[in-house]
């Protein structure tokens, strides 16, 4: 049998695992851009070989390293004190440069200072399968928080094993919205951008501000572009803020009237560069007045020469970065102009040559974007269309690809997103056929290729979702078939690497709606285990991230409340109102758990005061339910519908219990919630 090919070997303590862990799932699930694809480089970047455990204690390395190492392209080296330390770690290194000599070797800091946390072969130069006396001068990305991040970090690796031009990756992946930017600077570049190129435009005379502006441009592009290359290893990116600053200032005050093509497609890539590399820190404060200058740059290129399909395709990206980060800032009617003038400018373009795949993909994406923002603001029949044409668009590009697995796996992912549209419409029959749709799409994807991990992925959200409609329209067995198959994928792919995040987000909901199932069965022992499980995972995320609002507080809230209705309703009084009292208001008004949450706060207070004997509390608190305003907007909230039907019935009010339970049959939804209450 021939020996497999690796793209990479990954050398690591196994005190840094959950970085190892992360790195390798970042770097084999990235995917590069159509037209570099197109343009013959590999669409993925594995496999990646990852020895996750420390070698036995022996001489050697075992024949299946040894073997893995010389089918490797590169190697991978996690530098930290303990890698230092590790002797395996150095013996990995060491081999794979007496095999393929100094190429391809690719450190990156995790803990520590270089080069005190780097094994000693790194900083050796090989020849001829054998160390010298001379230093090798490795470059190294930087994870660390103060110096690359590791989304820089990442981006540095995908550039070196891809072979593929930093810049180029940065500015041409829009289609995968890989919100990257690979650009550090030195200090020397701060005087220089401030006191040659940034006083040239005060210059009054045309012909010489004109000589000064091209000289100062020039400038700047050499900042951001050549003298990164030289710069690069010093891994500080702050340093490039005030140079970020001053160049904004500079660039506000030009007319981009008065620009050359050549001068305005400068700035464009200036004000780009400088944008992301806000946005890559985190400090999207002034990442959006970069975009917005990007965007008015472009826009005037644009309107010179309307159907360039490059200057399209740029003022498209540029648009999308406005409306992508005025959307993160709650900015909705800023980011939605945005992204429409993308979406226009984006059906144009593959209007333009609907051969070009890239350009046809483009529009796909860019009315799912379109469909993400309609669905966000309680606009579903519009985020439905969206979507729709999302995956018609992508199917029609995946059938003349040849149907390629990344591709199905896209469309998958859009029926994902029109089911979940027609579930909140609460059209409960379309939304389990388009779920069965996708199922269909991801287990041929898997039955072809068992280790594609994003499939895996996919099933685990698929067969949960479809088991929760099964339960709503009353087939339990179905329900138990589809949920403990999602359960038994969770529990195989989380074996695998127990630190990813993903994987058990992905798993909760199957927990949920499990537990949910065995305890209106009455099978009170199997709900309590499934909820246990469900809120390890929850203890585990919150310890992993506790400023992820998501992880911390909606999904903690809901549980918790659920628990308290279900199968902790024995809870003495005081307790249960302690729950109620700590979530009631624990949620934002945007929250799409909030009506949930008030409702079952108030059921939970109502219940507790009918464990002391207070029925005219208990009757107050059933009627506080029943006065909980429904979400506005198209999305139907049955968990609250369904609780409010109970409150109604515990208030003597039969008639407004049916009309809600009435609401509920049309829609085809028998939830779980209420089943024993």
């Amino acid at each position: 049998m021939a020996e497999r090919h690796y793209k990479a070997f990954m050398s690591y303590s196994h005190r840094d695992r959950q970085v190892a862990n992360w790195l390798h799932r970042a770097l084999e699930t990235y995917r590069l851009p159509p037209h570099m694809i197109a343009a013959g480089k590999a669409e993925r970047l594995r496999p990646i070989f990852k020895d996750r455990d420390e070698l036995p204690a022996s001489d050697s390395l075992g024949d299946a390293i040894e073997t893995a190492i010389r089918s490797s392209d590169a190697l991978i080296v996690l530098c930290s004190p303990a890698a230092a330390a590790s002797p395996w770690i150095a013996r990995e290194v060491d081999l794979y440069k007496r095999i393929h000599g100094d190429r391809g070797v690719m450190p990156v800091v995790v803990e520590g200072e270089p080069p005190g946390n780097f094994p000693a072969p790194l900083l050796v130069h090989y020849e001829n399968g054998e160390p010298t006396d001379r230093e090798a001068e490795p470059i190294a990305a930087d994870m660390r928080p103060e110096a690359d991040g590791k989304k820089l970090a990442k981006l540095k690796l995908v550039a070196g094993l891809a072979g593929v031009d930093l810049d180029h990756l940065v500015q041409r992946d829009a289609a995968r919205r890989q919100r990257k930017l690979v650009l550090v600077a030195g200090a020397s570049a701060l005087g220089m951008i401030g006191t040659t190129a940034l006083s040239a435009y005060a210059i009054d005379q045309r012909n010489e501000a004109r000589e000064q502006r091209a000289e100062a441009d020039g400038l700047i592009e050499y900042m951001l572009t050549d003298l990164r290359k030289q710069l690069e290893p010093v891994g500080r990116l702050e340093l490039l803020d005030g140079v970020g600053k001053r160049a904004m200032d500079y660039y506000a005050r030009q007319k981009l009237a008065d620009l050359s093509a050549t001068e305005l497609g400068r700035r464009a890539r200036a004000t780009m560069l400088v944008a992301e590399v806000q946005n890559l820190r985190g400090n999207n404060a002034e990442a959006l007045p970069a975009f917005r200058q990007a965007a008015r740059t472009t826009a005037e290129l644009l309107e010179r020469k309307p159907d360039d399909p490059e200057r399209m395709f740029n003022h498209g990206q540029s648009l999308f970065w406005v409306g992508y980060i005025a959307w993160q800032h709650g900015r909705l009617e800023e980011a939605r102009k945005a992204m429409e003038e993308y979406a226009d400018i984006s059906h144009r373009l593959a209007a333009k040559d609907r051969s070009n795949l890239a350009w046809q993909m483009e529009e796909a994406y860019s009315l799912s974007n379109l469909g993400t923002m309609a669905k966000e603001a309680g606009e579903l029949a519009s985020a439905l269309d969206y979507f729709r044409r999302n995956v018609e668009l992508t199917e029609i590009v995946s059938v003349k690809e040849g149907r390629p697995v990344a591709r199905e796996i896209e469309i998958a992912g859009g029926l994902s997103w029109v089911a979940s549209t027609l579930q909140s419409l609460g059209r409960m029959d379309e939304a389990l056929e388009a779920r069965r749709k996708e199922l269909a799409i991801i287990d041929k994807v898997v039955a072809d290729g068992p280790a594609n991990i994003e499939a895996r992925k996919g099933r685990i959200f698929s067969l949960a979702n479809i088991g929760q409609l099964e339960a709503f329209q009353g087939d339990r067995a179905a329900a138990r078939r589809s949920l403990d198959a999602a359960i038994a994928d969770f529990d195989r792919v989380l074996a695998t690497d127990r630190d990813n995040t993903l994987f058990k987000e992905l798993g909760r909901s199957a927990l949920r709606d499990r537990a949910l199932l065995a305890w209106s069965d009455g099978d009170n022992a199997l709900a309590s285990r499934q909820f246990d499980r469900l809120e390890a995972i929850q203890t585990d995320l919150i310890a992993r991230d506790p400023k992820n609002h998501e992880w911390t507080v909606s999904s903690p809230a809901v549980l918790a409340l659920q628990r308290a209705l279900t199968d902790r309703s024995d809870l003495p009084a005081a307790a249960l109102h302690g729950i109620a009292d700590k979530w009631e208001n624990a949620l934002d008004a945007e929250d799409p758990d909030r009506q949930f949450v008030r409702v079952a706060s108030r059921m939970v207070h109502a219940a507790a005061y009918r464990k002391e004997g207070d029925t005219a509390r208990a009757h107050k608190a059933y009627s506080a339910a029943l006065a909980v305003p429904e979400t506005k907007g198209e999305r139907v909230d049955f968990r609250s519908i369904a609780l409010r039907a109970v409150a109604a019935e515990k208030t003597g009010q039969p008639r407004m219990a049916a009309q809600l339970r009435a609401r509920l049959k049309k829609m085809g939804i028998d939830p779980l919630i209420d089943d024993r209450l």
